[in-house]
């Protein structure tokens, strides 16, 4: 026996046509984006079984059955693992490469594997025979879609997995073994979870690593997860991250949030891109894994004291990881909600508009931090915030991000301005006593620059900005409007720009002031526009009253 790489893996998943190797034992149709026929793992008389090309899965409406390519193999064709590889390889024309390592830790893993699956199994059985489980998800508002796509199953009062493998000696020892069935000093063995609604925690490859456990009715725990094993870590894995990469496997932003009841009730109302962690403060390992699979994660959490507290712990964790081109936003929902409840209360759209609009950028909630651990505004207050900003700033690998950061803290610390106002180096290089003014055009840039949050206001800029910014960076502006004032200052060194930059016009670092005053400069450039638009038409209108070879006496010059 031998391992074979993952990175081969994935090529061997790329180069498959999926609709091509299911319509070769069930034929398909096309509808729409899709394929569709009856399910081959279940009998049925209406098409239910969806195929879909362009990203690579299947999903049965009825039955619950999903997968990629090797799953369909190994449930349809009752092939192994590395038969499914090895015959999707043939069909590629690709040789399987072979990494020789220990034969007996390889089979100790399919065992482990094949137990899990087993439980798995079990678990799903178990749902359907007892109505008090399909109750509970009814009234939680569970469809049945939804509990097979998440494999939902049940684990009753008493021992039924341990008496399920009664007469199997080895696969109650591997089952013991990765802490589904726990033994007693005395040798009693017995489940250890009963009564618990059974969430799967699965792998990359849809495979079953561990269990979540939420109890039905009065009991402690409330929820109850698989003990730490050869296939499960807690601080590595991510409950929901397979079915979030069925939907998309790299998805433009990804929501985490914190129970199993969360994940499912988002993804049943179109919502897919949301994890959750095990019930501990998110790790470095997961925090990895997520920038791995998206660009921006966008932490959600609860509103009171608790949320602000887990936020924070996430906020630190993240930000050694948050280099350039990478995006991290915290949403807070309010007091006594979470996603399950404020989704089936308000809707999809109501949560989704919550997170593009209602979300706060990481600096914004590091200066909402700062506010709260040192509150007051006097100088020995900001002196005190400033310090503290920047022992977080050193956490963030250096980049552009971190430059603007630090800028922002500075601002809002006081500790730009003293910079700018005393510092030898800051002294402008204007005439004494000339008067500092801004064209507005600089003035609306650095209002951009200096709160990005404002940009959303300025998606038309083609008619105050006159060609002088590239276009390229207008373009950022609109696509990416929480990064582009950080990737800006990286690559755009203009003078302009740094002076943008350092001004501190009318005030316009503090917070406070910005909204109105690019609200004023704005409304003040539209009047202008209109003025230069009305004196054009006018001088139109006289030229063609005026004999030819006349100079043009046009309004303005009158």
């Amino acid at each position: 026996m031998s391992f074979i790489p993952e990175a081969f893996i994935d090529d061997v998943l790329a180069r498959t046509d999926l609709v091509e190797l299911i319509h070769r034992q069930v034929p398909l149709k096309k509808k729409g984006k899709e394929y569709t026929a009856c399910c081959p793992f279940h009998q049925e008389k209406t098409p239910s079984f969806y195929v879909n090309p362009d990203k690579q899965f299947y999903h049965c409406f009825g039955c619950g059955a999903h997968g990629n390519a090797v799953s369909f193999l190994m449930d349809y064709e009752h092939r192994d693992f590395r038969g499914a590889i090895e015959q999707l390889a043939t069909s590629a024309g690709m040789s399987v490469p072979v990494s020789a390592v220990d034969h007996a830790v390889l089979d100790a893993q399919a065992q482990w594997q094949a137990a899990m699956v087993r439980a798995n199994t079990h678990f799903k059985n178990q749902l359907r025979t007892h109505p008090e489980a399909i109750d509970y998800l009814k009234q939680r508002g569970v469809q049945g879609g939804t509990a097979a796509l998440f494999d939902i199953g049940f684990a009753p009062s008493g021992n039924s997995l341990l008496t399920s493998c009664m007469n199997e000696s080895e696969t109650l020892n591997i089952l013991q073994g990765l802490g589904l069935i726990i033994q007693k000093d005395e040798g009693e063995r017995y489940d250890r979870f009963r009564r618990r609604i059974m969430f799967p925690i699965r792998d990359k490859r849809g495979q079953p690593i561990g269990f979540g456990g939420r109890i039905i009715g009065p009991g402690d725990p409330k929820y109850l997860n698989s003990p730490e094993s050869e296939l499960f870590h807690k601080g590595q894995n991510l409950y929901g991250l397979y079915e979030a990469r069925l939907d998309n496997a790299k998805p433009p932003r990804i929501i985490i949030v914190e129970g199993y009841m969360d994940v499912v009730m988002l993804a049943q109302h179109g919502i897919r891109n949301v994890v959750a962690t095990m019930g501990t403060a998110t790790t470095d390992e997961q925090i990895q894994r997520l920038y791995r699979t998206s660009p921006t994660l966008i932490f959600c959490f609860d509103g009171d004291a608790a949320g602000r507290r887990a936020a924070t712990k996430a906020l630190h964790t993240a930000l050694p990881h948050l280099t350039d081109g990478r995006d991290l936003r915290f949403l807070f929902l309010p007091d006594g909600e979470d996603p399950d409840s404020f989704v089936q209360a308000k809707g999809r759209a109501a949560f989704i508009e919550r997170v593009e609009h209602g979300s706060l950028s990481f600096d914004n909630f590091m200066l909402q931090l700062l506010d709260q651990l040192e509150p007051g505004n006097d100088t020995a207050t900001r002196a005190k915030k400033s310090k503290l900003g920047h022992d977080w700033l050193h956490q963030l690998p250096p980049g552009a991000l971190r430059k603007i950061t630090e800028r922002r803290i500075n601002e809002h610390t006081g500790l730009w301005r003293a910079q700018t106002k005393f510092s030898p180096k800051a002294e402008p290089s204007l005439p004494r006593n000339k008067p500092v003014t801004l064209s507005k055009q600089t003035l609306i840039l650095a209002l951009m620059l200096k709160h990005p949050d404002l940009t959303q206001e300025l998606m038309n800029p083609a008619a105050w900005f006159n060609g002088e910014i590239p276009e390229g960076f207008l373009h950022l502006a609109k696509e990416n409007p929480e990064q582009w004032a950080a990737k800006a200052a990286a690559y755009w060194d203009a003078e302009e720009v740094k002076f943008a930059l350092e001004c501190d016009f009318q005030g316009i670092n503090e917070p406070e002031n910005a909204p109105a005053i690019l609200r004023d400069t704005l409304a003040q450039l539209k009047r202008s526009a209109a003025d230069t638009a009305s004196k054009q038409s006018a001088r139109a209108a006289l030229a063609r009253f005026l004999p030819p070879g006349n100079p043009d006496r046009s309004p303005d010059r009158d």
